[in-house]
């Protein structure tokens, strides 16, 4: 977000409780931030927030607690 530092942007950071994997989704107007027990569960999610089409696995990130980023997930 312009303007706006790094601690300021949630799409940019973990979301998720305790006990489950942050992932974030590209939306059409922005990310869709997800707490999931594993992909499947976060495509799963990610289809509840969608009113088109159905949720794709290329547009789907996962956190990387090592690095500190989000990255596409693996399939």
């Amino acid at each position: 977000m312009p303007g706006l530092g790094p601690d300021m942007n949630h799409t940019e950071r973990p979301c998720a409780a305790h006990g489950w994997t942050s992932y974030r989704y590209a939306g059409r107007y922005g990310h869709i931030m997800i707490g999931a027990t594993s992909t499947q569960d976060a495509l799963n999610e990610a289809d509840r927030s969608l009113t088109q089409g159905a949720a794709t696995v290329d547009r789907l990130e996962i956190w990387n607690a090592l690095t500190g980023l989000y990255e596409k997930v693996k399939v």
